[in-house]
């Protein structure tokens, strides 16, 4: 993560909780991440924010965006300030920091899932209760399919993994059977 990166997301998350709190906080970050994925998708918005010539309506741009995506004015704001300072490129890093704060402020933990078949989000569910009984925080979960675990899951929660994918318990056998002939 970028020190510029860290600067622009406690900025605006200071301005998102002082207007409207920890729920402002989460607007802020699910806009960001909308205009992160327009931005990945379209051609033609990553041109207006790297055209020169585009500069004078670039602004008027990306508040027509924003708006059709129903954008906090936090978010706007974010989002224009990294554009006029040729920043866009730190995207990725704003957006990760202001996750970490939002996720701090709410006292929730953020696990990474990954399985080797799609969880529908029953499972997924299931998976965010066991966590929160086992760390005594809310978890809010992302998924990620590897097929390479053939099977069970690996969930990361910050620094903490837990693994009980098919791949690990073979490489556990594998190693016992290795130490064994030595």
């Amino acid at each position: 993560m970028s020190a510029a990166g860290k600067r622009y997301a406690r900025a605006a998350v200071e301005a998102a909780m002082g207007n409207g709190g920890v729920a402002a906080v989460q607007k802020l970050s699910e806009g960001l991440g909308q205009f992160r994925e327009a931005h990945a998708q379209s051609s033609e918005l990553r041109e207006v924010l790297s055209n020169p010539v585009l500069k004078d309506v670039r602004e008027s741009i990306l508040r027509a965006i924003m708006g059709k995506v129903n954008a906090s004015s936090e978010t706007v704001n974010l989002v224009l300030l990294l554009a006029e300072n040729d920043r866009v490129s730190a995207l990725d890093d704003v957006l990760q920091d202001i996750n970490s704060i939002a996720d701090e402020k709410a006292g929730r933990l953020r696990a990474l899932v990954k399985s080797a078949i799609a969880l529908d989000s029953a499972q997924e569910g299931r998976i965010a209760q066991a966590l929160e009984k086992r760390l005594g925080q809310p978890v809010t979960v992302a998924t990620e399919l590897d097929p390479s675990l053939l099977g069970g899951l690996v969930c990361q929660v910050g620094d903490l993994t837990f693994d009980s994918s098919i791949k690990r318990q073979l490489e556990i056998v594998r190693d016992k059977l290795q130490s064994g002939y030595h």
